[in-house]
């Protein structure tokens, strides 16, 4: 079998598909990773079909035709849903499509923000499976406000949407919505965070150590020093700032028990003996986190965060603040408050406990009829 994997080329996005990826070339079929150049060795030893631009060319496209608005305000939907359902179709998909009729690709497997791997599926007449990457796509208004500006993009090429056949799902029953159920054509999978290839030099945590992380996504430098910054202020906290990729920040401070450092792969960040997790909610850093039983305090912006936090505030594994400035007092509570690492503890149990991505693709083999 030969299987292409689509992704919204961000870290974020890309990286969950990867362990599935690498199940199928470990079972003997043929997988391609369809991404920009720049996100190349995100794929380890999976083939990358270079197709499409950055996410920075991506961003800065979609602000010229949303007229530069906000993507983080939770009131206007519509930028992001340009941006996944217009902007990045328009300037992606004709070349990603040569690419995958020369891989003569007989499946599909889409990240399930994804706009492109769908619309391959309908070009190309194969079997779709959706790979979540957190809650469904979220939050709600988003779904159709990305189906108002995908449908005249499918009309315009004669195409019909097809329906998937398999939904490949990381995120765990404790923080699914209340009243969930699991679609039936549901399978589970145990995430792998990300651990890169080179280890990287990161100084050892001297007290608790609290990491501090946006993510690959929000690219706020100034958001990042003001967390830092009511962190630090706690005594004998050990603060790990992770500058995000495209953020012109000096790693150095003069500050004894604060690290700025640059990107590092999220599975090294957390080997530091970290005990708080200080984020803005994405679902790759929630589920590295609770994965190994880190509890959380999120200052959630943007997209789908919200949702990420209150879902972890939930579940009994973190706090919620809606102000930087307290997020120290967050750290706090979480520190000294055994609950909120039983809460992490029990939501990593049912990580751990998910199946293995060569599991998951021997099911999904299956279920295609290879």
């Amino acid at each position: 079998m030969r299987v292409l994997f689509t992704a919204v080329p961000i870290h974020g996005h890309l990286l969950p598909l990867m362990p599935l990826a690498e199940a199928a070339v470990a079972a003997g079929d043929a997988a391609a990773v369809a991404a920009p150049p720049a996100l190349a060795h995100l794929a380890g030893d999976v083939p990358v079909l270079p197709a499409g631009p950055d996410i920075a060319t991506l961003l800065a496209e979609n602000d010229r035709r949303t007229g530069g608005a906000d993507m983080a305000d939770p009131s206007d939907i519509f930028p992001v849903a340009s941006l996944f359902a217009g902007t990045r179709v328009d300037l992606t998909f004709d070349e990603t499509l040569a690419r995958a009729r020369d891989f003569a690709a007989d499946a599909v497997v889409a990240d399930e923000y994804d706009t492109i791997g769908p619309m391959l599926a309908a070009a190309l007449r194969l079997p779709l499976v959706r790979h979540a990457i957190g809650l469904p796509v979220s939050p709600p208004p988003l779904a159709p406000a990305m189906e108002a500006l995908l449908a005249p993009r499918y009309t315009r090429r004669g195409l019909q949407p097809v329906d998937r056949v398999a939904l490949v799902d990381p995120w765990p029953p404790a923080l699914q919505e209340p009243g969930w159920k699991p679609a039936p054509d549901r399978l589970p999978i145990r995430p792998r965070t990300y651990a890169g290839s080179v280890p990287a030099d990161l100084p050892p945590a001297r007290g608790p150590r609290v990491l501090v992380t946006l993510g690959t996504v929000l690219l706020d430098g100034d958001l990042l020093d003001a967390l830092v910054d009511s962190v630090a202020s706690l005594g004998g906290v050990d603060v790990l700032a992770a500058v995000p990729p495209g953020v012109d920040r000096t790693l150095a401070d003069s500050r004894p028990n604060v690290h700025f450092v640059g990107f590092v792969p999220m599975a090294q960040l957390l080997a530091t003996g970290v005990a708080v997790v200080v984020a803005a909610g994405g679902a790759g850093t929630v589920l590295a986190a609770l994965g190994e039983g880190i509890p959380m305090v999120l200052w959630p912006k943007g997209a789908e965060k919200p949702m990420n936090a209150e879902r972890v505030a939930a579940a009994g594994a973190g706090v919620v603040v809606d102000d930087p400035a307290g997020t120290a007092d967050a750290v706090r509570t979480v520190l000294g408050d055994p609950r909120y690492r039983a809460g992490a503890a029990r939501i990593a149990a049912e990580i751990g406990g998910a199946p293995e991505a060569s599991e998951v693709w021997a099911d999904l083999r299956d279920r295609l009829r290879w």
